[in-house]
């Protein structure tokens, strides 16, 4: 099978993986409640929905390619939602987007 027809079927949800999957816990990593703009000091716009499915990777200490694996997405466009997220969290790094989600920034 190709790796395409592979993504396909694992983005479908009809595969069933040979591959033991150690998946970080991904749970959102600070209450819902607590708007983006008190976080950060700014009025942003919130994180999208797949935002928010690649910060806890990256909270996980995932690699770019992990998490483009993960998610079925490609190399640089997981680059383009971290520089998104460092954007909107205003930050500069990894560590300090974890941290500023956590609500120690």
């Amino acid at each position: 099978m190709s790796r395409v027809a592979s993504r396909r079927l694992r983005a479908s949800g009809n595969f069933a993986s040979s591959k033991p999957k150690n998946k970080p816990k991904t749970d959102r990593l600070i209450d819902d409640s607590v708007p983006l703009q008190l976080l950060s000091g700014k009025n942003v716009d919130p994180l999208t929905t797949r935002e928010l499915e690649v910060l806890p990777l990256v909270a996980a200490g995932l690699s770019n390619r992990q998490i483009a694996h993960d998610l079925i997405l490609s190399l640089g466009t997981v680059k383009g939602y971290i520089h998104t997220i460092y954007s909107k969290l205003g930050v500069e790094s990894r560590t300090q987007a974890v941290a500023r989600e956590l609500g120690l920034l």
